[in-house]
């Protein structure tokens, strides 16, 4: 995940009850900690999930990864830019599961990855609960996240701006938009 904005304070937030996961896998009965998932070497192996439903239906993108997706949040409102075709991604869409984690082993860092949008734990969790979405695309649309669908050379132009892309992103045409649904305009 990218932190496109300073986190409100170093100050500790309050830990919510609930933190949320997202898995292109059903019926996971508890996450461990695996060598896939870390941040940096200094931390260690961990689990990711965050108080944001929004920023949790992001993560439905199976085979997400910095290469061709990316993950953020501008003035407040979450992002995805997507280096793929719209249909093409649609037609590969297969959806993935929501969990809900219970937050008792679970702390975020101000400094590291999206601040307190990001909560880590190194212990196993089992979920609480799980819901399935049929379609990644449809569950970031419904959470209010702004899908973008760009070319190649437009997602290296917004992966190198200074500004992370806010202003090209503020020319461009969301899903949202497009299909009239929870369409919130990033602005520069």
């Amino acid at each position: 995940m990218e932190n496109l904005e300073k986190p409100d304070s170093a100050e500790k937030k309050e830990k919510p009850e609930v933190l949320y996961h997202s898995s292109s896998r059903k019926g996971i009965e508890e996450f461990r900690p695996n060598k896939g998932n870390f941040r940096d070497e200094d931390e260690g192996v961990v689990i990711f999930s965050t108080p944001n439903k929004a920023l949790a239906s992001a993560f439905l993108i199976e085979g997400h990864n910095d290469s061709w997706t990316k993950i953020g949040f501008y003035g407040g409102i979450p992002a995805v830019i997507i280096d793929s075709d719209r249909e093409e991604f649609i037609k590969k869409d297969k959806g993935g599961v929501m969990y809900e984690l219970p937050s008792d082993t679970f702390d975020y860092d101000p400094e590291k990855g999206m601040g307190e949008k990001e909560w880590t734990s190194r212990e196993p969790v089992k979920p609480l609960s799980e819901t399935e979405h049929p379609s990644a695309l449809d569950a970031m649309i419904e959470n209010g996240v702004q899908v973008y669908f760009v070319d190649k050379k437009t997602f290296d132009e917004i992966a190198a701006a200074d500004d992370h892309g806010r202003q090209l992103l503020a020319s461009l045409r969301s899903e949202n938009m497009r299909r009239g649904m929870n369409a919130r305009p990033i602005t520069c």
